[in-house]
C-alpha cells in the first residue's frame, strides 16, 4: 500500500478558501477558519499571502484552472459541431456540480459570478479578477462560434463576440436556478438554449 502523501500547507488552503469561499462567501470566511479547515497554521497563511484578498484572487485563478481542465478544454477543444460543443459542456458541468451535491449536500453556484455578487460594491480587485475570468470563459465561446462560421456552420453574419456574451449571461442565469433549486440537472437545457441563440 502505497503511503499517503500529504498536501503542501498552500494547496490546503487553496482548496479550503475554495471550498469555504464558494459555499459562504468572502465576507462570512475567516482567516482562522481557513486555517483550521485546511490544517495549517495561521503563520503559513500570511507566508503566502498578506491578506484574505490576496487567498481570493489565488483562489479564483485555482477554480479557473480546475473548470478550465475538467469542463472548458474537454468540452470546447474537439473540432465537433458547435451544439455538440456545448452539450459536452453541458454534461461535464452536470457531473461536476453533481459531484458537489454528493459531498457538500448543495449546488454552490458560479465560484466566479458568486464573488461578483458578493463584492461588486465593495472590491474592485476581486470583482476585476472574476471578470477578467468570465471574460476568458467568453472568449472560449467566441472562438466556437467563430471556427463554426468558416466551417459554414453558422450563417457568416452573426457576431460571434455578442453571441458569446448573451450565452455567458444565460449561462450565470442557470447558475442561480440550478442553485435556488439545489438541482445541477439545470444545464441540461444549455444545448437547446444555446442552438436557440445561435438560429
Amino acid at each position: 500500500m502505497m503511503p499517503r502523501i500529504e498536501q503542501p500547507a498552500r494547496e490546503r488552503l487553496l482548496v479550503a478558501a475554495s471550498s469555504l469561499m464558494h459555499a459562504r462567501g468572502y465576507e462570512a470566511t475567516g482567516v482562522a477558519e481557513l486555517c483550521e479547515a485546511a490544517g495549517a497554521p495561521k503563520g503559513s497563511f500570511y507566508y503566502w499571502w498578506p491578506s484574505k484578498q490576496a487567498l481570493a484572487l489565488a483562489m479564483l485563478d485555482h477554480q479557473w484552472e480546475l473548470a478550465r481542465d475538467r469542463v472548458v478544454e474537454p468540452a470546447f477543444s474537439a473540432r465537433k459541431p458547435i451544439v455538440e460543443q456545448f452539450a459536452r459542456y453541458a454534461e461535464l458541468l452536470v457531473a461536476v456540480l453533481s459531484d458537489e451535491v454528493e459531498q457538500t449536500g448543495s449546488v454552490h453556484g458560479c465560484p466566479f459570478g458568486n464573488l461578483v455578487v458578493e463584492l461588486a460594491t465593495r472590491d474592485d480587485v476581486v470583482r476585476e479578477r472574476a471578470e477578467e475570468i468570465l471574460s476568458q470563459l467568453r472568449r472560449v465561446f467566441a472562438t466556437a462560434i467563430a471556427a463554426a462560421k468558416q466551417t459554414g456552420e453558422l450563417a457568416a453574419d452573426l457576431d460571434a463576440d455578442d453571441l458569446a456574451e448573451a450565452i455567458l449571461a444565460h449561462l450565470e442565469g442557470l447558475f442561480v436556478i440550478a442553485k435556488a433549486r439545489n438541482d445541477p440537472t439545470v444545464f441540461e437545457r444549455l444545448p437547446r438554449d444555446v442552438e436557440r441563440l445561435l438560429a
